[in-house]
C-alpha cells in the first residue's frame, strides 16, 4: 500500500467537508436511538474531533449534547466511541 508506517494524518488534513455520524437518543421522546449526519467544514473548526463536535452543537444542532471537562483526554470525561471502537 502507499500509506507510511507511523505517519499520522491531522484531524484538520481530512477532506474539508467532513460527514459525522452521531447515534442520537431523545429520553423526553422516549422514541428508539436514531443515527443523524452532519457535515461541516473541518478547515473551519479546531484540529480535534470534539472542535467538530462544539462547532456542530454551536452552529449546526444546538440540541445535540455530550460530556466534556479536561478537553485534554486527561479525566475521561469526554470519552466516546469512534467508528464503533
Amino acid at each position: 500500500s502507499g500509506v507510511a508506517r507511523g505517519v499520522v494524518r491531522p484531524f484538520s488534513a481530512i477532506a474539508a467537508p467532513q460527514r459525522f455520524s452521531i447515534y442520537r437518543y431523545d429520553p423526553d421522546r422516549m422514541a428508539k436511538p436514531f443515527m443523524q449526519e452532519y457535515t461541516i467544514d473541518l478547515k473551519a473548526c479546531g484540529p480535534m474531533i470534539l472542535d467538530a463536535l462544539i462547532k456542530i452543537k454551536d452552529e449546526v444542532d444546538t440540541t445535540l449534547t455530550f460530556r466534556r471537562s479536561c478537553r485534554e483526554g486527561i479525566c475521561g470525561s469526554c470519552a466516546m466511541n469512534i467508528n464503533g471502537k
